[in-house]
C-alpha cells in the first residue's frame, strides 16, 4: 500500500506541470491581418494548420502596422495582439523597444528552412513571411507602361496620363520606402524626390494610404494606373483582363510582412509562426497572394510560377541606414503634400 501511495505521489508530481501547461494554453490567440487577400490567406492557409496542431482558435486583428505597434506599445504586459505582421521599419522599432521575443529553430523549427537575410537583420526577432515588389498596374488599353520609374514620374508631371495615376502616400506603411526608391532615380536626393512628388500631384487624384484604397481607385476607373504590389495586382488581373502589371526598371522596392511573437504573448504563438513558415503553407500562401515566399523548400504551383516576381527584380531598402530618417520624411510629407 505504501508503495502504491508513493507511486501515486510520483505521478502527481509528474502530472502537475502538465496540468499547469494545459491550464496556461489559451482558448485563442490574436493575430494581425492587413485585410483583403491577406485575410483570405490567413483563414484558408495558416489557421487550419495552427488550429489542427494546437487546438487553439485564432482571432483576427485587422489594421495596419503603425496601429498594431501602437497597441502593443500601450500594453506590453498584456498585449492585445500576440502575433504581429509589422513592416520592416516597425519591426526594428518594436525590437528596439523590447516588445518582441526572439525566434529560434528550437521554438520555430521551420526557421531552419528560411535564408538568413529574411530574419538576421532583425536579430531574429522578426521573420519575413513573403516578399513582394512594387510595380505599376495599368489599363493596357489606355497607356504604354514606362520603361523605368523616372519616365513614369516625368510623364505624370507632364500630364501624359490623361486620367491620372495614383501612387503611395509617404504616410502609408511602406511610404518611406517608396520615397527612398524614387530618390534613387534622382541621384539619391530625397529633396529631389519630394520636389517631383509635389510637381506630380496635379495629376495624382489621390496618394493612396492602403492597397485596398488603391485597388478601388483603379477598379472604378478613377485613375488609369496605380503603383501597386505585384501579388495584389496579379489577383486583380485574374478577374480583369484589361489590366496589366509591370515593374519598371531598374527594380521594384521590396515589401515584406515581418512575423513576430509579441513579448508576454502565449508561447503557442510560436506555433502560429512555425505553421506560417512551413513549406506546404508557404506554397498555398503564394498561390493565394501571388507573392514570392521565403521557405527555400516550398514549391510554387505551376499555375502561378510565371507570375512570381524573381527575387533579383526587387531591392530591399537599406533599413539600418535610413530607418531613423523615416519619421522626418513622414512629417515632411504631411507638411508639403497636404
Amino acid at each position: 500500500m505504501q508503495r502504491s501511495v508513493g507511486f501515486l505521489a510520483m505521478i502527481s508530481v509528474v502530472a502537475s506541470p502538465l496540468a499547469a501547461m494545459a491550464q496556461d494554453k489559451p482558448a485563442s490567440i490574436t493575430v494581425a491581418d492587413y485585410g483583403g487577400v491577406w485575410a483570405e490567406s490567413i483563414r484558408k492557409n495558416i489557421v487550419p494548420c495552427f488550429e489542427a496542431r494546437t487546438g487553439v482558435k485564432v482571432e483576427i486583428a485587422a489594421g495596419e502596422s503603425a496601429d498594431w505597434l501602437a497597441r502593443i506599445t500601450a500594453n506590453p504586459a498584456n498585449p492585445p495582439i500576440h502575433v504581429v505582421a509589422l513592416t520592416e521599419a516597425d519591426s526594428f522599432r518594436a525590437h528596439d523597444a523590447g516588445l518582441l521575443d526572439q525566434l529560434s529553430v528550437e521554438r520555430v523549427p521551420n526557421l531552419a528552412e528560411i535564408p538568413e537575410e529574411f530574419y538576421k537583420p532583425w536579430d531574429s526577432h522578426s521573420v519575413a513571411m513573403h516578399y513582394s515588389g512594387l510595380g505599376l498596374l495599368d489599363d493596357k488599353n489606355k497607356m504604354e507602361p514606362p520603361k523605368d520609374w523616372k519616365e513614369f514620374i516625368e510623364k505624370t508631371i507632364a500630364g501624359d496620363y490623361a486620367d491620372g495615376v495614383s501612387m503611395p502616400a509617404g504616410t502609408y506603411a511602406w511610404g518611406p520606402e517608396w520615397i527612398w526608391s524614387i530618390a534613387q532615380q534622382y541621384d539619391g536626393s530625397i529633396d529631389e524626390a519630394f520636389a517631383k512628388f509635389k510637381a506630380a500631384s496635379a495629376h495624382v487624384p489621390k496618394f493612396w494610404t492602403t492597397p485596398t484604397e488603391a485597388q478601388n481607385l483603379f477598379g472604378t476607373g478613377a485613375v488609369q494606373a496605380v503603383v501597386m504590389w505585384d501579388g495584389r495586382a496579379n489577383n486583380f488581373i485574374a478577374e480583369n483582363d484589361w489590366a496589366a502589371f509591370t515593374i519598371p526598371e531598374p527594380y521594384g522596392v521590396a515589401g515584406s510582412a515581418m512575423l513576430s511573437k509579441v513579448k508576454n504573448a502565449p508561447d503557442v504563438a510560436f506555433d502560429y509562426i512555425d505553421c506560417a513558415l512551413s513549406a506546404d503553407v508557404q506554397a498555398h500562401h503564394a498561390e493565394t497572394m501571388m507573392y514570392g515566399v521565403v521557405n527555400k523548400t516550398a514549391t510554387y504551383p505551376e499555375t502561378i510560377a510565371d507570375k512570381i516576381t524573381p527575387v533579383e527584380k526587387v531591392v530591399v531598402a537599406p533599413y539600418a541606414e535610413i530607418v531613423g530618417q523615416f519619421p522626418a520624411w513622414v512629417e515632411r510629407w504631411n507638411k508639403e503634400m497636404r
